[in-house]
């Protein structure tokens, strides 16, 4: 495979654009056996289920046009990693750095690759993409926008938390994970709790700091939010690599908790 992201739409622009390009790097990803599959996959359900939500008329999204827009450039984002990695260029963050050499060793379960993948994506990919979305909108000074943007930002909760069992399950089969399938068989309630705790926490930091870049007045300062972002970033991500992770399912219950 000379590269997972050849002849895709590297620049997708909606939600469906963004599943279409996860199912193709997934596919690629397996056929060649490469433990990044792991995380586009599980990446992939949860955007089918947006995708879902934004085709119906009646769907939990107030502003389904914004949220697809997001996935697009979410999406894209995740392209561009992939492709400095392929390349073998520095990734210009810490939290992908270390997710992406997560992949590179047989002794790390495909559950951990799958969370470091989201780590770095959430608690830095997500804050600058919603913050893009909403400036490319022209929604950063109107408040009841916002808070429009900020209650579909919280729907996708519930996607991820009615996704948590089928990427156990997906993470078992396709990836023969050990420690997915013990959290499936003896503690699934118990994963979904944690996945959460973790998931809706790291989201909701992400709007304080995409507000927090709205309300920076100057370039100085969005850096200096940005470089925060980065190291609050990295630090979850390092937590999140220990090798004890998977050494034991209870032990890695209590490093998912103290990550969240």
């Amino acid at each position: 495979m000379r590269c997972c992201i050849d002849g895709l739409n590297l620049h997708p622009t909606s939600v469906h654009d963004a599943a279409v390009a996860l199912d193709t790097v997934t596919d690629r990803l397996l056929a060649a056996g490469d433990r990044r599959a792991a995380f586009t996959d599980v990446y992939g359900i949860v955007t089918r289920a947006v995708a879902a939500q934004v085709e119906r008329r009646d769907g939990m999204f107030l502003e389904p046009a914004w949220i697809s827009r997001l996935a697009g450039r979410f999406c894209e984002r995740y392209l561009q990693t992939l492709g400095w990695y392929d390349r073998g260029a520095a990734q210009d963050c810490g939290a992908w750095h270390i997710a992406y050499a997560s992949t590179a060793s047989r002794f790390t379960p495909p559950v951990q690759n799958a969370l470091l993948g989201f780590s770095a994506h959430i608690n830095y990919d997500l804050i600058f993409g919603i913050h893009a979305t909403i400036v490319e909108f022209g929604h950063g000074a109107d408040r009841t926008m916002l808070a429009r943007l900020k209650h579909d930002h919280d729907q996708i909760n519930s996607l991820l938390r009615a996704s948590v069992i089928e990427a156990l399950a997906r993470l078992t089969a396709r990836h023969g994970c050990p420690l997915s399938a013990f959290f499936l068989d003896t503690a699934p309630e118990v994963a979904v709790w944690v996945s959460m705790e973790m998931l809706s926490r790291w989201r909701e930091r992400v709007w304080d700091d995409v507000l927090a870049l709205l309300a920076a007045r100057s370039g100085s300062e969005r850096a200096a939010l940005s470089r925060g972002i980065e190291r609050r970033s990295m630090r979850i991500a390092q937590m999140l690599a220990l090798p004890s992770l998977h050494q034991a399912p209870h032990t890695a219950l209590r490093l998912l908790s103290r990550a969240a």
